[in-house]
């Protein structure tokens, strides 16, 4: 699949825009504060009703106006489609050709795709909640039940929590009946999902350094010693009923998908301690990389690959060997300030230009 076009109005500092796209790389040039990422944010607005920038939805909108308006014609199993979105303080408005969408989650899924940003340090250096979220939008993209069972367990945690807050047990059973079935296929999906994903990125983190340790994941959760998903599900049950009364106490659960991390290790040690700064970048290109490669085999498209500020994550050798693999990687869009980036690249591509001008 790819984006054939984007057009924006009234988007971050972009009063209007109308670019077309090459179905292979294109390589989107320009000075520091020219839209660059802005147009990668755009798409990813299309692809998970989010932004990869912090913030809140009114941010999108230029200042002076009081809306924002993305519209991409993409191609999709050789198909032509059109995705439109727009945006008040008020409201929110998405169209998937004629058909207006009513939530987000009907959102995820027509556009597939990864993006890599250099604020993704996180995924190493952040939270756990960083590298759940990396987790639940690649299996997003691809499983739209995972988005049902995200949000079924968002709200049933939300309610026994205030009961916990409140102590009252009479209806709690009913809402950890809700979290065990939802959080076993949460479990589930991420647990089988970083099992493909250790393979792919561990070839690809070898091919990227030449180092000779091994690049490991696991997933780090209280249910990882059960095998299925009706065990987990049973086993989620019998850990809400036991830590009701210590629960009570602080006002929340403790158990479940919501606590799970993602453990990114070299040769055994843990990358957050053990790593340089160079295995860090190394190790999150290999994620991204590994998640395009899934998203490939699960979704029998190409997915978009997006990197923003490609010649700052890496060095020089290691970002030519990444530029040699995005030959077969279908869509591509790279952001970079050195329009010099791709002169040893052997494979088709198309520059655009932002130059220094008022977007007013």
């Amino acid at each position: 699949m790819h984006v054939k076009s984007l057009y924006l109005k009234q988007f971050r500092h972009f009063s209007e825009v109308h670019l077309e796209f090459t179905p292979h790389l294109n390589l989107i040039c320009g000075p520091n504060a020219q839209g660059k990422t802005t147009l990668l944010e755009a798409i990813r607005m299309l692809m998970i009703g989010k932004s990869f920038r912090p913030g809140q939805q009114k941010d999108l909108i230029k200042i002076g106006s009081d809306f924002c308006y993305i519209e991409a014609n993409i191609c999709k199993y050789g198909v032509d489609q059109n995705l439109r979105m727009g945006n008040s303080i008020q409201e929110r408005k998405i169209f998937h050709n004629s058909t207006p969408l009513n939530s987000i989650s009907d959102l995820i899924g027509i556009i597939y795709g990864v993006v890599m940003t250099p604020d993704d340090a996180s995924l190493v250096k952040g939270s756990p909640q960083e590298r759940r979220k990396f987790l639940d939008i690649q299996i997003a993209q691809s499983d739209p039940l995972y988005v049902h069972h995200l949000m079924r367990y968002g709200r049933a945690m939300q309610h026994r929590n205030a009961l916990l807050k409140q102590k009252v047990y009479a209806a709690i059973e009913n809402w950890e009946y809700e979290m065990a079935h939802a959080g076993a296929y949460i479990h589930t999906k991420r647990k089988k999902l970083i099992s493909g994903l250790k393979v792919v990125c561990q070839e690809f983190y070898s091919y990227l350094t030449d180092e000779v340790e091994l690049f490991d994941i696991e997933y780090k959760s209280s249910a990882n010693r059960v095998e299925d998903e009706p065990a987990v599900k049973e086993f989620y049950i019998k850990q809400f009923h036991k830590n009701r009364e210590r629960e009570s106490f602080i006002g929340y659960t403790l158990v479940g998908p919501h606590k799970d991390d993602l453990w990114i290790g070299i040769g055994g040690q843990d990358i957050r301690y053990y790593a340089s700064e160079g295995q860090q970048r190394s190790s999150v290109t290999a994620l991204h990389v590994g998640e395009w490669k899934l998203l490939r085999e699960q979704c029998d498209e190409l997915p978009i690959l997006m990197i923003d500020d490609v010649g700052i994550s890496l060095d020089r050798r290691r970002r030519q060997r990444l530029l040699d693999q995005l030959v077969s990687m279908g869509q591509v869009f790279l952001t970079t300030t050195d329009e010099a980036l791709l002169s040893d690249y052997r494979g088709p591509n198309t520059t655009i230009r932002l130059p220094s001008y008022d977007t007013a």
